[in-house]
């Protein structure tokens, strides 16, 4: 299906609450926005079919949601490039190449924090540096309000840590709304990924922040790690040292700084005496077996309290 290119219609793949900020800030730049479709099973279907087998479970996803936009009526797609050791730096490529494979007309941008000022500047002629910058402050100022602050630890509550890849942990259509669902079952979360700290990360601005538990974390590598697997050791003794209940591992199938990761975690959670529930995800997962697993991890961490 051909779509025209005589106006950009732009759009980018759904990530959970964030979704909202990132196109009132699209739109706050003079651009044209497509909200991004909501992720549903046709979604994965659609991202599964032109995926290759072994392909991260978020790669999948975001191309199906992809598809769906460019149905819609976007032509202008934007993706982030993390330009990192995480193959998300490689997903812009494979996106572009699969989706004209598919025979679409678009055009795919790769945002980084290295291009964005120049690319926005191209999208929009119009706008001054200043008035981008001052834009970008404003999108900034509504994220961290969507984040809200962190949450305290309440000791006649279990208290749930999640640590894990960002997009998984971020996007309740992934994660089957595992915070909402573990709020109903009574439980205290504390979902360690957030936008703002991968932000700060990537411009370098939290060198401060739990710099204790970053120093503790770099013992146990050989090097630097991709995705958010060094982000997720620190955390977890961080949460650890404060007295978390319990903690939960998510991951996409297949994904390397994940099970890189994964004895790390063991081993951290075993020294502290802190139950652990890892949940792979993939496209065969199972939402019955998945709630069963919460439900029981919950209540045995409640009787473990008592």
């Amino acid at each position: 299906m051909i779509r025209s290119m005589e106006k950009k219609v732009f759009c980018f793949p759904r990530i959970g609450k964030y979704t909202p900020v990132f196109c009132d800030l699209l739109e706050s730049l003079g651009l044209t926005v497509l909200p991004p479709p909501p992720i549903t099973e046709q979604t994965a279907k659609l991202g599964v079919r032109h995926s290759a087998d072994m392909m991260c479970y978020p790669f999948k996803i975001t191309l199906g949601n992809f598809i769906e936009a460019i149905e819609a009526g976007a032509n202008s797609l934007i993706m982030f490039d993390s330009r990192g050791r995480c193959r998300l730096r490689h997903y812009w490529v494979l996106h572009d190449l699969t989706l004209r494979r598919l025979g679409y007309k678009f055009q795919l941008y790769h945002v980084n924090f290295a291009n964005i000022l120049r690319l926005i500047k191209t999208f929009n002629p119009h706008l001054s540096y200043a008035a981008i910058v001052k834009s970008l402050g404003r999108g900034w100022a509504e994220l961290k309000k969507v984040e809200g602050p962190w949450p305290e630890l309440e000791r006649r509550r279990v208290n749930i840590g999640l640590v894990g890849e960002i997009f998984t942990c971020l996007e309740p259509a992934i994660n089957l709304d595992i915070e909402k669902r573990l709020k109903e079952l009574g439980a205290n979360v504390f979902n360690t990924v957030r936008i703002s700290d991968f932000v700060k990360a990537c411009l370098r601005l939290e060198a401060g922040e739990k710099r204790i538990y970053k120093r503790r974390a770099k013992t146990y590598l050989n090097g630097k790690l991709g995705g958010h697997g060094f982000e997720n050791i620190y955390n977890t003794m961080y949460l650890a040292d404060r007295g978390i209940d319990g903690l939960i591992h998510l991951l996409p199938l297949s994904c390397m700084p994940e099970t890189t990761v994964e004895p790390i975690l063991d081993k951290i959670c075993l020294e502290h005496n802190i139950p652990l529930l890892r949940l792979p995800i993939d496209e065969t997962r199972s939402e019955m077996n998945f709630e069963t697993r919460l439900e029981t991890f919950v209540d045995l961490i409640k009787r473990r309290k008592k």
